[in-house]
């Protein structure tokens, strides 16, 4: 079977590299030699069929062959369970993966799930509805999601790395923005689907009051929370075999073209972060296989 950059599904790849010791196998081998063979697992920032998402302009710029695993919508609650992470963890030292790059744990901190968090509160500051969060056990969950991976990875063989990543910082002037679905981005299901979020103004509305402080808690929220009570423990405790990217000082708050709705960046806006990801996935890499990254 010949050989393809990006595969949907393990099947597609289960049978593209062949079995043991046949002559596949070491055809897929020799290919891998100097380039990467790179897994992307996530949300919409790396799984919307037909957009130009971060996951899409990161392997746009790479010589290698790739697979895409999620989908839209997920939170890491639902994607990170311990068997999802036993059986790719498994997978991905069974093929010889280099690189699990994972997009997970914003939708955990949106919508239905801050709603659960202040119903019932009422009028608070920014600084307050974080703490409030942090109260919620939110990214002490996040937490136990993202060290169940790397419990998961650190028990297979297999030199696999992971790569994480935080979010842009957001801009109240696109709080509250719906997002279009089109066809061009989300496939057919969109002429059924319509808009979709905001996941945080709704919400965030009657509490905060007004779009600077709501652009400040989202600030705290996906940007410094995620990053500071998340992915930097992830990093501490597994220091080897985890890294991320710190989007922190993007500068999309100002930048009303980067924007696609209250969390999603345009395909531009995820070209620009893409410059950024890529630079520290290349570092991830083995040192044969980091010039096959752009």
């Amino acid at each position: 079977m010949a050989l393809r950059r990006i595969y949907d599904n393990w099947s597609q790849l289960r049978a593209a590299s062949g079995g043991p010791r046949t002559r596949a196998r070491r055809d897929w081998q020799a290919w891998l030699e100097r380039r990467p063979l790179i897994a992307y697992w996530g949300d919409s920032w790396f799984t919307t069929p037909l957009y130009r998402n971060l996951a899409w302009h990161s392997f746009s710029r790479i010589e290698g062959m790739s697979i895409r695993l999620g989908r839209p919508g997920l939170t890491a609650a639902r994607m990170l369970t311990p068997s999802a992470c036993r059986d790719n963890a498994a997978r991905l030292a069974t093929y010889g993966f280099d690189l699990l790059c994972v997009s997970a744990g914003g939708n955990d901190c949106l919508g239905e799930r801050l709603a659960a968090i202040f119903a019932g509160r009422g009028r608070m500051d920014a600084d307050a509805a974080f703490d409030a969060v942090v109260a919620h056990g939110t990214f002490e969950r996040l937490r136990a999601r993202y060290a169940l991976l790397m419990a998961a990875i650190d028990g297979v063989d297999g030199h696999v790395r992971v790569l994480g990543h935080g979010y842009a910082p957001p801009s109240r002037h696109a709080i509250g923005k719906h997002g279009a679905l089109t066809v061009r981005n989300l496939g057919l299901a969109a002429l059924v689907m319509g808009t979709t979020g905001p996941w945080l103004w709704p919400v965030m509305q009657p509490v905060l009051g007004n779009k600077a402080d709501a652009e400040r808690f989202a600030h705290r929220l996906l940007v410094e929370g995620f990053r500071d009570q998340v992915l930097a423990p992830t990093r501490a405790a597994w220091p080897e075999r985890f890294a991320y990217v710190d989007f922190s000082a993007v500068g999309s708050r100002d930048d009303a073209g980067f924007w696609y709705d209250e969390i999603h960046p345009t395909e531009a806006g995820f070209g620009l972060l893409a410059t950024g990801f890529n630079a520290l996935l290349r570092h991830a890499l083995p040192p044969a296989k980091r010039a096959a990254v752009g």
